[in-house]
């Protein structure tokens, strides 16, 4: 059961290489019990705009600087954030090839209020799964490995805007202004190859 095992942190609409190592293991633990880690794609999503990279960073309960586990981690809505961010996605892909076949269901996620980041985040990965017909279980950690036994993979804390992973190309909406951004989110992928994404994430 412990064999093979790969440690994911946990994501909300994850960076390509989260998704390629995802679809290319078959035992996946999403972690939920370390501390958060400030600065990551825990509570952030990278999209590429007219004029560069986007970040949309979710705000939390007692800030960015706090010291809780993941599972604790209280998403605020002091301020409308799902509004601006779907508006920002919208503005960004709505001319991309297959916007329009996803744009609804992704919509949903922006106008249901979420408690804890973790939940979020899980929900976003399922209805990634369910838009691209990956049937595959989100397993969440039982409990906090600092270091996992040697048969484990930990592939926390490794992806980042600038990490070096052989990703697959394709045509980005914004390619001819700014060139060509590797390891976006998934939604950069989704709606710019829709589910052709799956194939050349596998390969």
């Amino acid at each position: 059961m412990n064999e093979n095992i790969v440690l994911l942190e946990c994501e909300n609409f994850p960076c390509i290489a989260w998704y390629k190592m995802f679809l290319r293991n078959e035992n996946i633990q999403i972690e939920q019990h370390e501390y958060f880690v400030r600065k990551s794609f825990r509570n952030r999503t990278v999209i590429a705009g007219p004029n560069g990279l986007i970040t949309l960073s979710i705000p939390l309960k007692g800030g960015r600087n706090q010291k809780n586990v993941m599972k604790d981690i209280e998403i605020s809505y002091d301020e409308n954030w799902q509004t601006v961010h779907w508006k920002t996605i919208e503005s960004c892909y709505r001319r991309s090839p297959y916007f329009e076949y996803y744009a609804e269901d992704i919509k949903m996620l922006f106008e249901k209020k979420h408690h804890f980041l973790v939940d979020y985040n899980i929900q976003c990965l399922q209805l990634v799964n369910q838009l691209l017909q990956v049937k595959k279980e989100l397993v969440l950690t039982e409990k906090y490995e600092k270091i996992p036994i040697d048969t484990w993979v930990d592939a926390r804390n490794v992806f980042d805007e600038n990490t070096d992973m052989q990703l697959p190309t394709y045509i980005q909406v914004f390619q001819d202004r700014i060139g060509f951004k590797s390891n976006l989110s998934i939604l950069d992928m989704l709606f710019c190859d829709g589910r052709m994404l799956v194939e050349k994430l596998r390969k």
